[in-house]
């Protein structure tokens, strides 16, 4: 398999492993290069399925979510192609793919109703959301994302 950078994933293996190696994370290269390529792939999933993005899809055919057209980082800057600190989050969501499910299946978690700590029992309010979140993501990505934590600022 070979993974096309603006096609299939976000950011291409070489730049990832620059990435990863600019932060001295070997476990990254360690990894065979088809699960690099699986991870990269399945970070770019993720992030297409987890985010609303700013901005419009640039062609209604393009298979990923960006580039963009009418996107404008929280600081009001024209954002085109695909922005760097996307690429850098996806380099990132794969490498924790490379040992993890990005989005495993998960009972209901969060509002934690009661919790029994022998023989482990933990009741969840109905409302509670499942899932996991990676708050690292999140503020690598403020700015590019729409809703609370994104401000839409046009100028111009």
């Amino acid at each position: 398999m070979t993974v096309s950078e603006g096609t299939d994933v976000y950011i291409g293996v070489a730049d990832a492993d620059a990435h990863h190696a600019a932060l001295g994370q070997s476990d990254w290269s360690a990894a065979e290069l088809s699960g690099r390529e699986a991870a990269l792939l399945k970070a770019t999933t993720y992030l297409d399925g987890r985010y609303r993005w700013v901005g419009v899809l640039a062609d209604l055919d393009q298979p990923l979510g960006w580039p963009r057209i009418g996107a404008y980082d929280s600081e009001g800057r024209h954002i085109t192609g695909i922005p760097d600190k996307l690429r850098k989050a996806c380099a990132e969501l794969a490498r924790l793919a490379l040992t993890e499910e990005l989005a495993p299946p998960l009972d209901r978690g969060g509002r934690v109703i009661s919790e029994t700590v022998g023989s482990v029992s933990m009741h969840y309010a109905r409302d509670a959301p499942p899932g996991r979140v990676y708050p690292a993501i999140d503020l690598m990505l403020k700015g590019l994302v729409r809703g609370a934590a994104a401000a839409l600022v046009r100028r111009g």
